[in-house]
């Protein structure tokens, strides 16, 4: 019987992932002391909400009202009237194929008609004793590519200091859908105080820092979005292979086969 739990084990780091719930990364753990925001856990999870380090696929964060040739997504978990998040079949059980103490590789075969076509998509957790390394491929030919991930670091406002480098920004309606325009960002350092972020950027190659953990795009990585609401004691980090709405608009869109590595490490 497939377990819903892997714990991977590396030096002083553990990370719980969960093959039967969409290869979710539900704990990041050094010295004991978790690293994540986990907010609902896994049973928010299933119920659509987002914590730990989530694949989100087809699509990450919003689409936009206007129907996409590429995609029905009736079927989402919408935020007000937009679908947000990806659909419900990539949070469901994966196929297992390799286990090891430091390693996990899953695969799910992609037959949901909300988004044709047919296809692979595989995962790979790998931990050693400074990080994690996600990577994720799209197999097949042609597949349109828009998914991301959402890696939510736990912080304290008044403790722990980010150091987000200078980036290229999309400017976003208030709907929170790009408007075509870029500027640049200047960099933040130190404490986030009263600052609430939910921006997206052309990504960088410098790493993002908040706390005990930088995330570094290795490859595949074009876009980011962060955020940092002042309700929750955390920060995303969010690397994506597209723009917000890339199914809708096509805008930066591309397509399989397509790999994107990036990791979670000590800071």
């Amino acid at each position: 019987m497939p377990r819903l739990m892997l714990t991977l084990r590396a030096g002083q780091l553990e990370a719980d992932v969960a093959p039967e719930a969409g290869m979710v990364v539900a704990s990041l753990r050094f010295r004991g002391d978790e690293l994540l925001g986990v907010r609902g856990g896994l049973a928010g999870w299933r119920e659509g909400r987002t914590f730990g380090v989530p694949l989100l696929y087809p699509f990450a964060n919003r689409l936009s009202e206007v129907r996409s040739p590429r995609i029905d997504a009736s079927a989402a978990r919408r935020d007000g009237r937009f679908p947000i998040h990806g659909l419900p079949a990539a949070r469901g059980p994966w196929r297992v194929v390799e286990d090891t103490p430091e390693r996990v590789r899953g695969a799910l075969d992609w037959d949901d008609p909300a988004f044709p076509p047919a296809h692979t998509v595989e995962v790979e957790h790998a931990l050693d004793a400074r990080g994690l390394r996600v990577t994720t491929r799209v197999v097949g030919d042609g597949v349109p590519v828009s998914f991301g991930w959402h890696p939510y670091i736990a912080i304290d406002r008044a403790r722990d200091e980010v150091d987000i480098p200078a980036m290229r920004r999309l400017a976003l309606d208030a709907d929170g859908m790009p408007t075509g325009a870029v500027e640049d960002a200047p960099a933040v350092s130190g404490l986030l105080g009263d600052r609430a972020f939910d921006d997206l950027y052309e990504a960088p190659d410098a790493p993002l820092r908040a706390g005990r953990l930088a995330v570094v795009f290795e490859s595949g990585v074009h876009y980011a979005q962060v955020f940092a609401p002042l309700s929750e004691p955390l920060i995303a980090f969010e690397p994506m292979s597209a723009p917000v709405n890339a199914l809708v608009s096509g805008d930066g869109l591309r397509t399989s086969p397509y790999e994107m590595t990036f990791r979670i490490e000590l800071a």
